[in-house]
């Protein structure tokens, strides 16, 4: 079912559903076969003719933006590449016109209805009446994910961190690379385009590493979040007469989405070694962060990461440099350049995620919660003190994760809600009163989300002497395999970073 309006990608292009079939089974042991039994030179061409049928098989059309916004970028950069450092003005047109290409391309597949409803909201304000009809476009296959590997790139062209790639194979590999085009993560090109000159080696250290990777991501979606989703699905659709049910349920949405969104991210990552590729990390575990900042180093970390370089530290550095005094209003420029670049960096990150008011509240949300905590970094210190909570850091840690958690569970509220007023109606709701339905999957579902919290935690707690020998973990990914096929869910639910 759509959310807030968007198309589901067919199940079966799933990555989740996709290894389960035959179909996608027998595409990647071709792809994996013809990729290892070519020379390192000639790799990059079954990957790339791969990467575009997966692209484009549930709708061909999709390949049309993919195609056009990585020719303009790959065309751009070598322009950029090929003009001297002082021809400042004639670089910044080039850059212009890639960005406005990319960003123009990504606004009208996906904002251009909101953009129009929006319109005709405030004009409804001064009493007249505009009337837009919606135009019903289909979002392209991974359009947010390979427009921003694609505006990343075409940046670091122009600051000259990363030379231009004049290979174009190894180019449209880069931004159509199959495992990372629905949902990431979102590589840099300083890291994906290097590897494609490496002639990596295929050993059996790399397969069960691999496919481990790739059943503990499926173990994640199928067994974990699947199973959430009963329960977190019909709290949403009905809130009234739920009570405590809409609390637990916000918080096994926190649970669900991140077991949803990096499982995703562990198949992408474990099909790519199996490819040959290392990818960038994107998730540490987040929910034991201390602070709504450490969230944000911890959560998609791919995407928080383009957001900090490429947005939030140049409003930044631009909202303090202009200014020569120290103080402002009585606030330090400092302070005020990061309040700016927070409000404006979390709400564009919240729009990112979709067309939606829903979505541009949960990225506010964020903002509050980032500037809240940097203003008040030395009142914490001097209350931790006070109630003895600095003495004791263990428990210091304890009660800033919790108190994390229920902030980052309860702005996913937003996210997770179809729209604004169904947030609204969600909170409306809330009690501490238990209700009388729903007590069964309640209490298997928190007990569920209990274990496999912990379990993470203890693996990411061991210690690389603590690694088990290679038959050891093919047992493990033998029993895993297993245990996906008798407990896992399949609800036909997509992986919720698709639809993005």
């Amino acid at each position: 079912m759509p959310l807030n309006g968007r198309r589901p990608v067919p199940y079966s292009v799933l990555l989740l559903v996709a290894i389960q079939s035959a179909g996608f089974l027998l595409f990647f042991v071709l792809t994996f076969c013809l990729t290892w039994s070519l020379p390192a030179r000639l790799r990059w061409a079954p990957l790339l003719a791969a990467s575009l049928f997966f692209v484009g098989f549930a709708r061909p059309v999709d390949l049309v933006p993919l195609v056009l916004a990585t020719a303009v970028t790959y065309g751009i950069a070598l322009r950029l590449a090929s003009l001297p450092a002082r021809s400042t003005a004639a670089r910044r047109r080039w850059l212009l016109l890639g960005t406005a290409t990319l960003v123009g391309g990504l606004a009208g597949a996906k904002y251009l209805n909101f953009f129009g409803e929006t319109v005709s909201q405030v004009v409804a304000l001064f009493g007249a009446r505009l009337t837009l009809q919606p135009v019903h476009l289909l979002l392209p296959l991974g359009i947010s994910f390979y427009t921003f590997r694609l505006l990343g790139y075409l940046l670091d062209v122009y600051h000259r961190r990363v030379e231009a790639e004049p290979h174009a194979g190894y180019f449209g590999l880069f931004a159509a690379f199959f495992p990372q085009v629905s949902a990431g993560p979102i590589e840099r090109a300083r890291d994906f385009l290097p590897r494609l000159r490496v002639a990596e080696r295929f050993d059996a250290d790399r397969l069960v590493s691999g496919a481990t990777l790739v059943a503990w991501g499926l173990f994640k979606k199928a067994v974990i979040a699947n199973r959430l989703a009963i329960f977190v699905d019909q709290v949403f659709a009905a809130p009234p007469g739920q009570g405590l049910n809409l609390v637990v349920g916000a918080w096994l949405y926190a649970v669900q989405i991140y077991c949803d969104f990096s499982g995703y991210t562990d198949i992408a990552i474990g099909l790519a070694r199996l490819l040959g590729y290392e990818s960038a990390r994107n998730f540490d575990a987040p929910y034991a962060s201390r602070s709504v900042a450490e969230f944000w180093t911890r959560w998609h970390m791919s995407l928080s990461f383009w957001f900090r370089d490429y947005l939030f530290l140049p409003l930044s550095y631009a909202a303090t440099r202009r200014e020569r005094r120290d103080t402002v209003l009585g606030v330090r420029v400092e302070t005020l350049g990061y309040v700016v670049a927070a409000a404006v960096t979390m709400v564009l990150c919240g729009l990112w995620h979709g067309a939606s008011w829903s979505f541009v509240i949960w990225g506010a949300l964020h903002a509050l919660y980032l500037i809240v905590g940097q203003l008040s970094r030395r009142l914490r210190r001097r209350v931790a003190r006070r109630t003895g909570l600095a003495s004791r850091p263990s428990l210091h840690r304890a009660f800033q994760v919790v108190v994390t958690f229920n902030l980052v569970s309860f702005a996913w509220i937003f996210f997770r809600a179809p729209t604004l007023t169904k947030a609204l109606e969600y909170l409306h709701y809330m009690q501490i009163k238990p209700s009388a339905t729903g007590v069964g999957h309640l209490v298997v579902d928190v007990g569920l989300a209990a274990a496999f919290l912990f379990a993470e935690w203890t693996y990411r707690r061991a210690t690389p002497a603590c690694r088990l020998p290679l038959p050891v973990r093919a047992g493990l990914l033998a029993a895993a395999a297993c245990a996906i096929i008798l407990f896992g869910v399949d609800a036909g639910n997509e992986f919720i970073y698709v639809r993005f």
